[in-house]
């Protein structure tokens, strides 16, 4: 993994959610925030977040 990301899983224990990253995930497959799909993925493989995706997510997550 790059250093100059982070996977949903390092995310979510940033952010004081579940441990293993499941709301975080669903929302990468599902983004409800009207910013499009998250891009770069491909399906059965880790996510690693670049630094503007983690602070949509953060954005996403902190404001509930």
């Amino acid at each position: 993994m790059d250093e100059s990301t982070i996977t949903p899983v390092e995310l979510s224990r940033e952010l004081g959610m579940d441990r293993k990253g499941r709301q975080i995930r669903g929302f990468l497959r599902n983004p409800a925030d009207g910013g499009g799909p998250f891009e770069g993925h491909e399906i059965g493989t880790e996510w690693h977040l670049t630094r503007e995706q983690a602070d949509r997510i953060r954005k996403h997550f902190r404001k509930e």
